[in-house]
């Protein structure tokens, strides 16, 4: 068997042995003969012989099972047509976890069977995203007025896996710490566990049901079912504010989208290597973003009714970006989007709008001149696009695309002074405004809605950058917004996001600030962001509302690293301890609060409470402990510690799929991105050993 994470592949968890695959994107010819490209659907006979004491899992209903002396012959039933990307198998010691049906509704006459599945002993904890599934399955077939295309829905926990999901037709694949998880789970484990079941389930219907002809359209899938998974997520869980992740990767792509390395979404596909360039927050972040603009532009109504025509007419077909995309345009009636939508998908970078507001006897105008943003010291080409643009004002909404020449918007009905240029940041665009209106807005901004406040300060922040507004305006937004900090100001994935939290990280681990003005930075931080967080308390209220518990666990981040508040980490540090030495049975925490916990006892304790973490991070076998303490001891300060996290990194104690985390954290900190460095060029042999495809 491969022991490379693709293809057809071995585990070895917890003392048993499992075969998984992982086909995507041409490795199913690891596993038997044939031509891995999308185009080619067609229906597949799977037959699997194995040891009757294993389960197996394929992509449809057993069809019938014969006993062979110490062997079972599995005979499944008949696919649709599939391309081989899509065939999944799984065979071991799987406990399966019947999860019941999705009765028949307008749009399916069958039920849909669910089932969980996970590695020996493990299956109980899959309940709480098992309890998601048919909410989520529903959710997505009220939004495409079509059924649930297959025959069944496995949701797999896979002990060692490279991606983070994959949506195999009827077997969804999973990493274990977005599925298994217990009563206390944090939070944000459980965002994720809906949000990327709801991506995966997404692809059912597109990428699936409708897959693209070749793999130049990959990014459609990905971009599609990012952009699809909030609102599933949001209609499942509302409580649990999902409304605004897509304008938080927006936002955030846009600091890898400034580059001059910035790839465009839609590229020429010629080798595999191609089709894994391809996988990357261009594509899901960007992506998501201008199909979220597009939606704005022509409506969520209209576009609704596009998606549903799309997936009518190529079902169990195969099609091409641009029969979505003019099937979206003969739909909702708007012929204009298909070169706007190509300006965006057809080339990178980002356009910036110089907008200039003025009062008028008509209402309000805005004058939007179009160029490229370019941050100080870069240096870009012009471009050109055609920009949905939108402006409200007045109850008026009102909504244009941009063109090289210029366009004037007017609002009819009284001044508003404080018009916003991007409007529920839905335009994939940044945009500069004269210094007054700046003001205006600064002033305006804790009366905005959220998703106007973190487009505010996004902008003013690259307005910064770009050396079009003072750096005095970075701060003054920020000293505005702080005392009622919605948590998406805050929310920061490194990965993937820029917000103020990541702002403030880059001036500390840059070097750019004198020891003096590290320490006013601090100041500052703790001066705006302590009272709020003091205000929430770290003890969770009964009955508040997830908002609240993500945006305690941010400000204890930017409390932590970027303030060094003693008032925060003290208390979360001897939280920390006693968290550890109870093996990790008892904590008084929030369970929201024990990553950014084991943080602060690094910073606190040192290497005492580092030699602690290792040895319970050594014990574990919990995907998401070990995610947290990695993060937690990249921001330890001793060498010897951070080449004892390292060392591990090349032994079974840390699996091939949780490198990523090594190099995530490890490369966002001064010190452990020095040890990282050392590391990678001692060892690259072994390294490359351990990835090899």
């Amino acid at each position: 068997f491969n022991r490379s994470l693709s293809g057809l592949y071995k585990v070895i968890s917890r003392g048993d042995s499992y075969a998984f695959t992982q086909f995507e994107n041409t490795d199913a010819r690891r596993a038997f003969p044939s031509f891995d490209e999308p185009g080619f659907k067609t229906p597949f006979d799977v037959t699997i012989i194995a040891p009757s004491a294993d389960k197996v899992i394929a992509n449809t209903p057993v069809l019938s099972r014969t006993e062979q002396g110490s062997m079972t012959k599995w005979v499944f039933e008949p696919t649709k047509p599939l391309p081989t990307y899509l065939i999944a198998l799984a065979v071991g010691p799987l406990d399966l976890v019947d999860a019941g049906d999705v009765p028949p509704n307008q749009y399916r006459r069958y039920p849909v069977h669910l089932r969980g599945v996970a590695a020996r002993g493990l299956g109980p904890k899959l309940k709480y995203a098992l309890s998601l599934t048919p909410a989520v399955v529903t959710a997505l077939e009220n939004y495409y007025h079509t059924g649930y295309p297959f025959q069944k829905l496995d949701t797999l926990a896979v002990p060692d896996f490279s991606a983070g999901a994959m949506e195999n037709a009827g077997a969804i694949t999973y990493r274990e710490q977005l599925l298994l998880m217990d009563d206390n789970a944090p939070l944000e484990q459980r965002r994720q566990s809906l949000t990327v079941q709801a991506h995966e389930i997404a692809h059912q219907w597109f990428g699936d049901l409708v897959t693209p002809r070749w793999w130049d359209d990959i990014w459609l899938n990905e971009s599609f079912a990012t952009w699809m998974e909030y609102k599933a997520a949001q209609a499942v869980r509302p409580d649990q504010d999902y409304a605004r992740d897509t304008l938080i990767g927006s936002l955030g792509v846009m600091r890898l989208d400034e580059l001059p390395s910035a790839r465009r979404i839609h590229n020429p596909v010629n080798t595999p290597d191609d089709i894994d360039n391809a996988f990357d927050d261009i594509t899901y972040s960007k992506g998501s973003a201008v199909l979220s603009m597009f939606e704005s532009f022509v409506g969520p109504q209209e576009f609704q009714k596009g998606i549903h025509a799309y997936l009518t007419k190529y079902s169990y077909g195969t099609a091409t970006a641009e029969d979505f995309i003019g099937t979206i345009a003969q739909v909702t009636g708007h012929p204009e989007i298909v070169l706007a939508f190509r300006n965006f998908i057809d080339q990178p970078h980002i356009p910036l709008l110089e907008t200039k507001a003025a009062c008028t006897g008509a209402g309000t105008s805005l004058d939007v001149r179009e160029t490229v943003y370019r941050p100080i010291g870069v240096i870009l080409p012009e471009q050109h696009w055609h920009v949905p643009v939108c402006i409200e004002g007045g109850g008026n909404k009102l909504c244009r695309l941009s063109n090289p020449r210029g366009i004037q918007l007017t609002l009819p009905g009284t001044c508003a002074a404080d018009l916003f240029p991007n409007v529920g940041g839905a335009g994939y665009y940044r945009f500069t405004v004269p210094e007054d209106h700046w003001q205006t807005l600064l002033h305006s901004a804790p009366s905005l809605s959220a998703a106007d406040q973190l487009t505010l300060f996004h902008s003013v922040n690259a307005a910064v950058r770009a050396g079009l507004a003072p750096a005095a305006d970075l701060y003054a937004v920020i000293a505005q917004l702080a005392p009622a900090s919605d948590w998406s100001l805050l929310y920061t994935d490194r990965h993937s996001t820029f917000d103020l939290i990541d702002a403030l990280h880059d001036l500390r681990v840059t070097g750019v600030l004198t020891a003096g003005g590290l320490a006013a930075q601090q100041q500052f931080v703790r001066r705006y962001f302590g009272p709020r967080l003091r205000q929430l308390g770290l003890l969770a209220r009964e009955g508040e509302p997830a908002s609240d518990a993500m945006l305690r666990a941010q400000l204890a981040q930017l409390l932590i690293d970027e303030g060094r508040d003693p008032a925060v980490i003290a208390p979360l540090a001897k939280a920390a301890r006693a968290y550890l030495e109870s093996a990790r049975k008892q904590s008084s925490l929030p369970p929201e609060l024990r990553q950014e916990a084991l943080r602060a006892g690094v910073i606190a304790e040192s290497t005492p409470f580092e030699n602690l973490l290792i040895e319970a991070m050594q014990k574990s076998d919990d995907e998401y402990f070990i995610q947290s303490a990695i993060y937690a001891l990249a921001g330890a300060e001793d060498r010897g510690t951070l080449d004892h996290v390292l060392a591990l990194a090349l032994t079974p104690q840390i699996r091939t799929g949780d490198l990523r985390y090594v190099q995530r954290y490890f490369g966002a900190e001064p010190s452990a991105k020095q040890a990282l460095w050392a590391w990678f060029q001692a060892n690259f042999p072994a390294i490359e050993r351990r990835l090899s495809r």
